[in-house]
């Protein structure tokens, strides 16, 4: 069986292939798609449709979150059979289980009980996707929603607080009223230099 970071290594050395990912900030992955309501850079608000999402908390830290999803979607699963896949390839010879296309954004929960979430692939529901073999990974539906959202380079964490602030004076000005808590969202693999990284504070906001 391969090791967890050997297989991390063929996937995103096998999206660097296909994708021209690049530490000058290439895209992670495939994103679910979204429509684009308004813009007013670095702040837009997006209209998103359900998403069918993976999920563990993240009591026992990041990497540990990150660890069991990332498991989960090479192949820790009882999926048993193969699916279609765009970029990256996932090679998990002998995991035993389906593979799944590795979507960004990884979203990160900022308030309460934290948890790790991915984005599965637009053709799975609930009813499609293979089922983890962690308790401590669970399949979830996020319902239809808008969000607004500001982007920002650098580390994920580390500006997190005051871009959501930033965030929040937005919304109080523009007249729009948050619906949950923040998210995180980090969209590049961790060799794309800082300077280069998208990465994203979402707050779900009532629909007009």
């Amino acid at each position: 069986m391969l090791s967890r970071a050997t297989r991390a290594i063929g996937a995103f050395a096998g999206f660097l292939g296909v994708a021209a990912c690049s530490v000058f900030g290439g895209a992670a992955a495939p994103e679910p798609d979204y429509s684009l309501v308004r813009a007013d850079p670095p702040f837009e608000l997006r209209d998103y449709g359900a998403l069918v999402v993976a999920t563990t908390p993240m009591n026992d830290g990041s990497g540990a979150a990150f660890g069991r999803l990332f498991d989960y979607i090479s192949g820790e699963n009882a999926g048993a059979r193969d699916i279609a896949m765009t970029a990256p390839v996932l090679d998990t010879e002998g995991a035993g289980g389906a593979e799944i296309e590795m979507t960004a954004p990884v979203l990160q929960g900022r308030e309460g009980a934290r948890e790790m979430v991915f984005v599965l692939p637009e053709d799975m529901t609930l009813q499609t996707a293979p089922v983890p073999t962690d308790a401590q990974v669970s399949l979830a539906t996020i319902p239809p929603r808008r969000v607004a959202v500001v982007r920002y380079s650098g580390f994920l964490s580390r500006r997190a607080a005051a871009e959501e602030a930033r965030l929040r004076d937005w919304l109080a000005r523009e007249g729009l009223t948050p619906a949950g808590p923040a998210e995180i969202a980090g969209y590049n693999p961790p060799w794309t230099l800082p300077p280069f990284r998208r990465n994203e504070v979402l707050i779900p906001v009532e629909s007009d």
